[in-house]
């Protein structure tokens, strides 16, 4: 009788904490929840300027400028914590955090674990190689190449699926913290890197030696389509996703967005940057 109650004590103590954590709804934070601990708590990985990165020891970029948008329209502040990129949607999708924005691009297999923002800004696969390197002109030259992506990101899995449909062979991929760690193996370690096209365009200019350009096959057809980069919340998270695709349309409608995106490539390009 005693082990017969203890179980049901037990079980009836699990059940409490998953209800006091929120993890029952797997629909994250509330807004009323956000409001009382006084933090929008937003995951990054702070090395993909000009969207994030770090400048006189600060997260500073687009996407940081977007969620202090955000967190004042909720009256609270946005505490941006820097991550491993490839942990982001499952760090939002768990509840450890309220956002993800890092220039995330919206995509179907993202979009099985955690909701996204109408679309902020768009990209396309650019490749970054040594400025004397005249064997990687067209994606079909990757093969026998070795290449660094940043980890988890859709340069990551479009190079990979050049592998797994076999358009390139004894290609070898590195994944990498960021884009710009990545670059600073060329040519020593790696031959080319595959990256975002603002992001691969501000490491040439910050980086002598190196040169990009968009990576398309033989005849002129991308690597992959123009993509758009989102704000992840939690699945069903309807209420913080409203506020947050209501703070994007008033950026884009008065010109923030593209106003940020020409500032923060200028500091980042200024060469202070430590990222």
């Amino acid at each position: 009788m005693k082990k017969t109650i203890s179980l049901i004590l037990a079980a009836v103590m699990i059940l409490a904490a998953f209800a006091l954590t929120g993890c029952s709804s797997g629909k994250g934070k509330s807004l009323d929840d956000i409001k009382k601990a006084g933090k929008l708590v937003v995951y990054t990985e702070a090395g993909f300027a000009p969207y994030e990165f770090i400048y006189n020891n600060e997260i500073v970029g687009v996407d940081v400028e977007i969620m202090k948008e955000v967190a004042k329209k909720l009256g609270v502040k946005a505490e941006v914590s820097d991550v491993d990129f490839n942990t982001i949607c499952a760090s939002v999708k768990s509840g450890k955090a309220d956002v993800g924005a890092a220039g995330i691009t919206i995509n179907d297999d993202r979009k099985l674990s955690v909701d996204f923002s109408m679309p902020y800004s768009t990209t396309e696969q650019y490749i970054i190689v040594a400025e004397n390197n005249d064997t990687i002109k067209t994606l079909e030259d990757l093969s026998g190449k070795k290449i660094g992506v940043q980890e988890g990101t859709t340069s990551d899995s479009a190079v990979n699926k050049l592998i797994s449909d076999k358009v390139v062979t004894d290609t070898v991929v590195t994944g990498y913290k960021s884009p710009a760690i990545a670059a600073a193996s060329v040519p020593n370690k790696i031959d080319a890197v595959v990256t975002d096209k603002l992001t691969a365009e501000l490491i040439v200019k910050n980086n002598s030696g190196l040169k990009t350009f968009k990576l398309v096959d033989k005849s002129g057809n991308p690597i992959a389509e123009i993509e758009e980069y989102g704000i992840a919340v939690a699945k069903g998270n309807s209420e913080l996703l409203a506020v947050i695709n209501e703070v994007i349309q008033e950026l884009k409608n008065n010109g923030s967005i593209e106003k940020w995106v020409e500032d923060y490539s200028a500091l980042a390009n200024s060469g202070e940057s430590n990222s």
